[in-house]
């Protein structure tokens, strides 16, 4: 019993040892991306699109929100 249990662990720790490959096996053949900014709102303009961000970030943003952020 005591060698069974040995044989087991022994097989156990050399399974945990080894290491699975993490590299893809081939490139990302899938569509590209399309830009955020692309779509019918922004019109392909990146700088509304970057300004719109900002104002959507400043809205959830609780320091300007509740009045307590500093002041430059």
């Amino acid at each position: 019993m005591r060698n069974a249990l040995g044989i087991v662990t022994a097989a156990l720790a050399l399974a945990a040892c080894h290491e699975i490959p993490q590299d893809a096996p081939k490139p990302y053949a899938g569509k590209e991306d399309v830009k955020p900014y692309a779509g019918d709102l922004f019109k392909g303009d990146k700088a509304k699109f970057e300004e719109t961000l900002t104002q959507r970030s400043n809205y959830q943003n609780e320091y300007l929100r509740t009045g307590s952020a500093k002041q430059p």
